[in-house]
């Protein structure tokens, strides 16, 4: 077994690795980083448990065959476009946290640095997309208990968000977002004493939460960024309905076929999908049995029906109670 403190572990293309690199390491705080362009030239200089391999697409599937010899190891994939091979390493290795866009401009520091800290730091609170983003984002919180609060939550989402300077098209993209982010944390996620879902059987019902129940919804605006934020105090989302409802989704697009779209637990799966293809960062973070944190962030910089296009991220992390 591997003696010394926990590492990391990069290989991408000879041109990248600096910039990627000091990225990491000032995230992880000094940790130690093993770099190079062949996986198994950088696993070899590790000389204590890995932690965290980020790697790009060309190299995943060989980095996959590394994986049984580190258990403990999360691999994070520096990506262009996430197609149904990435979603499908990711539903079969649960090792992979998820996909970082790799754009024209390379990454988004703060996603990176996000990604790292929680690999390395699993304990820690899932961190929302207020403390991710530029300090003076303006942030706005709701805690709707009833449909009609829902509703309520939703129209104000547009609102505001024009409010902050959003334009018409992407305040009404929020406000959908929010729809959908709420519906999933007001009808499927929460369970009774027995584990079973109650109200999840009929989404168009009037329901009135319990307080225990009630969701977090958060709207967070910089000056790139638009972001939503909803935590349910359940932690009932597992990996495999997130990555394989977006894999099943993206199939029955392409094949117009509805029979394979997951449409199960109140439709979640497509619902996910859409929130997905609809962000720049779709990240979602579960303690299991404590919290469930789904974000979407658009980014405003980028006119929005060229969005769908362009390179986007997709996280799943599993936390642990602290």
């Amino acid at each position: 077994m591997v003696e010394g403190p926990p590492q990391m572990a990069l290989a991408i293309d000879e041109g990248a690795i600096s910039g990627v690199g000091r990225c990491m390491t000032s995230a992880a705080s000094g940790a130690p980083l093993a770099t190079g362009t062949s996986v198994p030239h950088v696993l070899d200089q590790l000389r204590g448990p890995l932690r965290l391999f980020v790697t790009d697409q060309t190299r995943l599937a060989e980095a996959l065959e590394w994986l049984p010899r580190y258990p403990e190891a999360k691999v994070l994939v520096l990506s262009q476009r996430i197609e149904e091979p990435l979603l499908t390493a990711a539903i079969r290795f649960p090792q992979v946290m998820g996909f970082l866009a790799w754009r024209k401009v390379g990454v988004r520091p703060w996603e990176l640095s996000y990604i790292t800290r929680r690999a390395m730091a699993p304990s820690e609170s899932p961190p929302t997309s207020a403390d991710l983003l530029l300090w003076g984002a303006s942030t706005v919180t709701w805690h709707p208990r009833t449909s009609a609060e829902r509703d309520q939550a939703v129209r104000a989402v547009e609102v505001v968000a024009m409010r902050f300077g959003i334009n018409t098209r992407l305040a009404a993209a929020a406000a959908d977002a929010a729809h959908e982010l709420l519906m999933n944390a007001m009808y499927d996620a929460p369970v009774d004493s027995l584990g079973r879902p109650k109200y999840a059987a009929d989404r168009r019902a009037n329901i009135e939460l319990q307080p225990d129940e009630v969701p977090t919804l958060r709207l967070t605006v910089d000056s790139s960024h638009l972001s939503l934020d909803a935590a349910d105090p359940f932690g009932r989302l597992p990996r495999g309905r997130v990555f394989g409802g977006i894999l099943r989704a993206r199939s029955g697009r392409s094949s117009h076929s509805s029979s394979v779209l997951d449409i199960s637990q109140g439709g979640a799966g497509l619902g996910l999908f859409n929130l997905f293809n609809t962000a720049a960062v779709f990240r979602v973070e579960v303690v299991p049995h404590h919290l469930t944190l789904v974000s979407w962030t658009l980014d405003r910089t980028v006119v929005q029906r060229e969005q769908r296009g362009l390179p986007r991220s997709l996280y799943y992390v599993e936390g642990s109670p602290r």
